[in-house]
């Protein structure tokens, strides 16, 4: 563990292919590793807590190791302006206003010197795999109009991210997850979920061109996909002795969207996902009947959008809810997966009074874009694309729009930037959660973001997260270090910069009203 940190360079022809299809021999080998150690035992991980200064952290059973500071994590300044006006179900409010100043004075550590903090810590613990290779950026927090203006742009954190090579190949996924957030102060977040691994034999492999006609295949004929090998890496709970090599699929449409991340074996021989069996069709009033309390929804394009793990990620995110007494009110997978869901009906013809905006928290995952998203290949009820142009949300009830799919929150694109492309569609909601760059098909991403919101306490922790503060920590926790989270709201300087920044979800901690958009927006964002 205490060796040099190497990283061995592999020719790219070797590792990638684009749509032009570039291969190697017929059924190449690529080793096969076995796993020699998964997770932190108990010691190591007290001497990674004492090497970060740290009074607690947490490690589960599969050895997993995870802090974050109730305070401090991901903190946005702000003020209490005190009880809002109620929201339309009668539910109290907090007002919350910006502490723009106090913002303004926040130093972030530079990136070098946190690398170079987090390297030496996990050093002296004895916890630094030989395969890990540093990553530094910031979080960033921005104020912008809805006419592309960049009012503020403040750093307020910096992470160190870990990415992680098996013999130059990529090794990705929840097992090979190395994060650590500092503020000024010090730490305030630490993920740590690996294993270690040696050479245990090889396996012959598809090659790439071969890879390249899969992820077609699975993506989609509208997208024009790329083909790396990637060895992946399950979560630590999830009992492996050994990974095989994998082909990562990412792609990108004509009008520039992309398809979520996904992975497929590649050894010669190797079983494909299984595609689950469909809804049976869509009964019209199966979920009319509107119970008390809050509620949430659920919807996601899988098979038939090319992505094997939606249902089972959408499972994992009702689950939770069903776990923590929450009605779900609808959950729509493929063909009943629908665009006018999501549609406003005054404006463009659609329907989401009756599901994405009728209630308080609705989840989506699918392929997207900064423009929209898609149920290419599902449906087209009423068309493929929900555009950002036809989403007016809140007027009805939906506080936080929680998209798990591709770029919608992305800095520019087509000439608009995130607030103009998506500041229309604020009508009384709080938030839209989602990402600025692509992301990786998850089959449990839903059902961590629905444990940070909701879990119960336990004496001095465990509490419930914000609701940006659960997404992203379950991007964190889900997404290699490239994918990077975000989430938007209306800003109001009129008011004295009042905001949703730091709403709970109902009845886990303070929520803000709802406000009408002034043209003005922020945004937080961060690496995973």
């Amino acid at each position: 563990m205490r060796r040099k940190l190497t990283v061995v360079l592999a020719l790219s022809s070797l590792i990638t292919a684009g749509a032009a299809g570039t291969g190697l021999a017929a059924e190449p080998e690529l080793p096969v590793y076995g796993v020699t150690g998964t997770g932190l035992d108990q010691e190591q991980a007290q001497r990674l807590q004492r090497a970060l200064g740290l009074k607690d952290i947490a490690r589960s059973e599969s050895g997993e190791v995870a802090f974050a500071d109730e305070q401090r994590y991901l903190r946005v300044p702000t003020v209490d302006k005190g009880q809002g006006r109620p929201d339309e179900d009668g539910n109290e409010t907090t007002q919350t206003a910006l502490d723009l100043e106090a913002l303004k004075r926040i130093k972030a550590i530079p990136a070098d010197e946190a690398a170079q903090r987090v390297q030496e810590a996990l050093r002296s613990a004895g916890v630094l795999p030989d395969n890990a290779t540093p990553i530094a950026r910031y979080t960033t927090f921005e104020l912008a109009d809805a006419n592309g203006r960049t009012a503020l742009t403040q750093n307020i954190d910096t992470s160190v991210s870990y990415t992680f090579q098996l013999g130059g190949i990529p090794l990705e996924g929840e097992g090979a997850n190395i994060r650590v957030a500092f503020d000024e102060q010090g730490v305030t977040s630490v993920s740590h979920a690996a294993r270690t691994f040696e050479k245990a034999g090889s396996v012959k492999v598809n090659d790439l061109g071969y890879g390249l006609q899969l992820c077609q295949k699975y993506l989609g004929a509208e997208v024009k996909p790329e083909v790396a090998y990637v060895y992946v890496a399950p979560a630590l709970d999830q009992k492996v002795d050994r990974v095989e090599p994998s082909f990562r699929c990412t792609g990108r449409t004509a009008d520039g969207g992309a398809p979520q991340a996904i992975t497929l074996p590649a050894a010669v021989g190797a079983a494909m996902p299984v595609p689950q069996p469909p809804q049976s069709p869509r009964p019209e009033q199966q979920f009319k009947a509107q119970a008390g309390g809050t509620q949430v929804g659920s919807e996601g394009t899988g098979n038939c959008a090319g992505l094997p793990n939606t249902a089972a990620n959408i499972g994992t995110f009702n689950s939770e809810a069903s776990s923590h007494g929450i009605t779900r009110d609808f959950s729509w997978l493929d063909h009943n997966a629908w665009e006018s869901d999501f549609k406003d009906p005054a404006s463009a013809g659609g329907d989401d009074t009756n599901w994405a905006d009728d209630v308080d928290l609705t989840y989506w995952q699918g392929h997207g874009s900064g423009t929209g998203f898609y149920f290419t290949g599902c449906s087209s009820h009423n068309d493929t694309k929900l555009a950002n142009t036809e989403a007016r949300w809140g007027n009805n009830d939906v506080e936080w729009m929680s998209l798990f799919t591709c770029q919608i929150l992305e800095t520019s694109t087509g000439g608009q930037s995130w607030g103009q492309r998506w500041g229309q569609a604020f009508r009384g909601l709080h938030q839209i959660n989602s990402f600025t760059t692509i992301s990786y098909n998850s089959a449990n991403h839903g059902g961590k973001f629905g444990h940070y919101m909701w879990r119960s306490p336990f004496l001095w922790w465990n509490k419930p997260m914000k609701v940006r503060d659960a997404w992203a920590q379950a991007s964190i926790d889900t997404q290699p270090p490239s994918v990077e989270w975000a989430t938007m709201g209306v800003y109001l300087p009129s008011t004295g910069g009042y905001g949703n920044f730091n709403d709970y979800f109902w009845g886990k901690g303070s929520v803000g009203p709802d406000y009408a958009s002034t043209g003005m927006f922020w945004r937080i964002r961060g690496a995973s």
